[in-house]
């Protein structure tokens, strides 16, 4: 049984597919299992992965049919015999000491999950001045603690929320899988992670290098653009209501709300798309309900009943208010 399991989900990266598993075979930490999920890539991935696995017995290559990157991140989750997951996306670095410094973490501190730091750079590995993660220490902190720093900040709170800048125990994905047809899986995996945690070691050390290139889904405009950006959100006003913080359920419903109010940022082209909308929408007179319920609020009460009868109605209501 290797250590750590390294998870790489492999689709349409020929340029940068080599630069990425050579960073991880070269690691100081070195009782790894590499895990390339090439999932129906079209290019000349599924050949490179091939070749990688008869250069390095540490890596294992599985061909899959495209399912997008949360299937082929649960495949190798299904298929790592390590002790502890890592996941490293395609065209992105890690530097030669980060594995090392995550896993003496873990052993110092019998940490859950181990956190460290990234830069971004360009596509010719320059480091980026912004956002600026310098700010980062290494710090020990549970679940709330975590919560509270990610809520204090701006860009730089992807640190908390991202897959591929961690070090994972393995018993965390026991029954905890991405959400598979989402864009921001992380987001959505977020809550149910940190709730399976009791000790969070943070890293400094700047460990992993995000690649910016265009033709990626993280570059492809405002998550305010998509649907599920207000999905996660009522997922996340559920789980802190159950947690009885119904001041942050509230705060991140009406950012839900206000989101599915921009109704012009959204390709609705679709009957799928525009079932999902009106789930959505439905979905916050619902989430009202539930916090009416728990508080007795009238005012909540009253938020539930005009969501009810559909958001415009709501709106107009909150520009009456103002």
């Amino acid at each position: 049984m290797p250590a750590i399991s390294v998870i790489i989900p492999v689709y349409k990266v020929e340029p940068y597919l080599d630069a990425c598993v050579a960073s991880v075979t070269a690691q100081t930490f070195s009782d790894l299992e590499i895990l390339l999920v090439d999932d129906g890539s079209p290019d000349g991935c599924p050949a490179l992965c091939d070749a990688w696995a008869q250069k390095d017995p540490r890596v294992r290559v599985i061909h899959r049919e495209n399912g997008g990157l949360s299937a082929a991140r649960n495949t190798g989750i299904d298929a790592a015999t390590g002790q502890f997951l890592a996941f490293v996306d395609s065209d992105d670095l890690l530097e030669p000491d980060t594995l090392r410094r995550a896993y003496e973490a873990q052993r110092q501190h019998d940490a859950d999950l181990v956190i460290f730091n990234l830069v971004y750079v360009d596509e010719h590995n320059t480091p980026l001045p912004a956002p600026d993660f310098t700010g980062f220490r290494d710090e020990v902190l549970d679940a709330d603690g975590v919560w509270q720093r990610y809520f204090a900040l701006a860009e730089q709170k992807i640190y908390y929320v991202v897959a591929w800048n961690k070090l994972y125990k393995r018993e965390l994905f026991a029954d905890l899988r991405y959400a598979e047809g989402k864009r921001y899986e992380d987001q959505f995996l977020l809550p149910g992670l940190l709730a399976r945690c009791k000790t969070i070691a943070c890293l400094g050390y700047p460990g992993y290098r995000y690649v910016q290139r265009g033709g990626s889904i993280m570059a492809q405009g405002s998550s305010r653009n998509y649907l599920d950006r207000s999905e996660f959100l009522l997922e996340w006003c559920a789980y802190f209501a159950g947690k009885g913080d119904v001041l942050r359920a509230e705060g991140l419903l009406n950012d839900a709300i206000r989101n599915l109010g921009e109704k012009e940022r959204f390709d609705l082209s679709t009957k799928g798309q525009q079932v999902r909308y009106r789930t959505a929408c439905r979905g916050c007179a619902d989430a009202y309900r539930m916090l009416a319920r728990r508080t007795g609020q009238r005012s909540m009460v009253l938020r539930a009943f005009l969501l009810r009868l559909g958001l415009p109605v709501y709106l107009r209501f909150l520009q009456s208010r103002q």
